[in-house]
């Protein structure tokens, strides 16, 4: 970055605490962030286009090769401007959310670059600015240029996904006799592969292949020892209560593609099969988000992939999601552009009431991920003790968890002492994705 000038200087420090994380602060991830991710992620954007141009030219008709380097010449603009620190343009858009996102880039006042605005707010402008330049053109509107590593991401993974089901498949094989005990333990085992599937995490490893491989049950107990914050058998509890109940619904806030999509889908079948809840909802992006998030198109292939793969216990897992989805035990809700927006879920009842009233109506909402938990925080740095629910600023539609590996300096919700314990070992332990948390906040 030294070699580009921004609009505020740099200080050479870490993030303090009690405001927004900025890219401002040279020690914080933000700052590498800017300044070494989201450059590289555009630039392998471009590669992968020039890479595929003929098969995209064959796909979408020979009107797309002119646009396809014209988009690319965007895109080139774009990563510019992220490296000279230029102000935010404003959004032009038939998905109906130009006026939310033009409105919010006003309000931002000074602080509208890519390092003076929260970096919440900088790196999702980016990626919807990114997806503005395929909107702009005749023929790649519906061109996911994330499509190729998010399918690799769950096809690198079919062993591990196998030893999965195998485990799941010997509980449910006498489902009928198992207790309410048996049922929470291996709830509470599901919750946990569901949290260390968000490892698998493209926007991390600037697009790099991910792999998740191994039997990830029989690693489950090894890895108790670096969720920070376990929250499970509160989870339990609550949805034990849904149970009793007969007709809760349950809503998931997604996050990844590929394997961890996998896991979500593991565990939304395990509540439907065990009458946890009466349905579960899959609340998806609407755009190619974050290079990994799932959108509807991810959802549809990844079903029809599980459905025709040769091994029997991914074809028949596929074809029992898809008969939950037929009878409606399974719903991918409608897209909202909320998921989308820059705004911190603290902001939904005001920006977006329709959706918070949606949410309010869940037994349970489950937030999956780093964004997500960002999201929850606003990317204000909160003292790292400072309790899950009172972070949440007051959002809280229903009662709500959040299973999110740790891959951002940005954490709230454990015990006094152990961040500087967890520094002394490795004090980038907050960005690698080893440790994880499950945490709850009820909603009375």
């Amino acid at each position: 970055m030294e070699e580009y000038q921004t609009k505020y200087n740099l200080i050479d420090d870490k993030p303090p605490h009690n405001v927004p994380l900025k890219a401002q602060y040279k020690q914080g991830f933000a700052y590498y962030t800017m300044k070494e991710r989201l450059p590289v992620i555009l630039t392998q954007v471009i590669d992968q286009l020039s890479k595929d141009k003929e098969e995209v030219v064959q796909h979408f008709g020979e009107d797309a090769r002119e646009e396809l380097k014209q988009a690319i010449g965007e895109i080139s603009k774009l990563k510019y401007e992220l490296q000279t620190d230029k102000e935010f343009r404003p959004i032009a858009s038939e998905l109906g959310d130009d006026q939310v996102w033009n409105d919010f880039i006003g309000s931002l006042g000074d602080d509208n670059t890519y390092y003076s605005a929260c970096w919440l707010y900088a790196e999702t402008y980016m990626y919807r600015r990114l997806h503005n330049i395929f909107e702009s053109t005749t023929t790649l509107k519906k061109l996911d240029y994330f499509q190729q590593q998010k399918h690799k991401a769950l096809t690198n993974s079919y062993d591990a996904m196998g030893a999965v089901l195998q485990s799941i498949e010997h509980f449910n094989q006498d489902k009928a006799s198992k207790s309410e005990e048996e049922i929470g333990d291996f709830f509470r085992k599901m919750l946990k592969l569901n949290l260390w599937g968000n490892r698998c995490d493209l926007s991390i490893t600037a697009g790099q292949d991910v792999k998740q491989d191994g039997d990830p049950f029989s690693l489950l107990e090894s890895c108790d020892n670096y969720i920070i914050s376990d929250h499970t058998v509160e989870v339990w509890n609550h949805v034990r209560q849904a149970k009793a109940n007969g007709s809760a619904v349950i809503d998931i806030i997604n996050d990844n593609s590929g394997y961890e999509l996998f896991t979500d889908l593991c565990l939304a079948d395990f509540i439907i099969e065990h009458q946890l809840a009466a349905r579960v909802n899959f609340n998806v992006k609407a755009i190619p988000w974050y290079i990994s998030d799932v959108t509807p198109k991810d959802m549809r292939w990844t079903l029809n992939t599980l459905m025709a793969h040769p091994n029997p216990l991914l074809s028949a897992f596929g074809k029992r999601l898809q008969a939950h989805f037929d009878a409606g035990t399974l719903q991918l809700k409608e897209v909202d552009n909320f998921w989308t927006s820059p705004y911190e879920f603290h902001r939904l009842e005001n920006i977006n009431p329709k959706l918070y009233q949606e949410l309010s109506e869940a037994h349970l909402l489950i937030f999956k991920g780093d964004l997500n938990y960002r999201k929850l925080l606003g990317d204000f740095n909160f003292p790292y003790t400072t309790p899950f629910r009172e972070a949440l600023r007051g959002f809280l539609p229903t009662s709500l968890c959040t299973l999110r590996t740790v891959k951002a300096d940005l954490i709230c919700g454990i015990a006094e002492g152990l961040s500087d314990e967890l520094d002394a070992k490795d004090e980038r332990w907050m960005v690698t994705g080893e440790y994880g948390v499950i945490q709850f906040a009820p909603k009375k």
